[in-house]
């Protein structure tokens, strides 16, 4: 019996910065920082993912 899991893959985006994003994943767009970082712990706890700092105002969540 085989599972599929979602691993190793990016989740959402979260960002300040909307020109410097892009692609298929769900993106999510925050007014400051304060915002970014409680927009990206309550996806880090829904999507039991982890998120991580890819340049200042701009989050990935993925699943380990």
């Amino acid at each position: 019996m085989s599972s599929t899991a979602l691993t190793n893959c990016i989740l959402a985006l979260v960002t300040t910065k909307k020109d410097s994003v892009g692609g298929s994943c769900p993106i999510f767009y925050c007014q400051d920082d304060a915002d970014l970082q409680k927009t990206s712990l309550y996806l880090e706890k829904i999507l039991d993912a982890m998120a991580h700092e890819v340049k200042p105002g701009v989050m990935i969540l993925v699943k380990h």
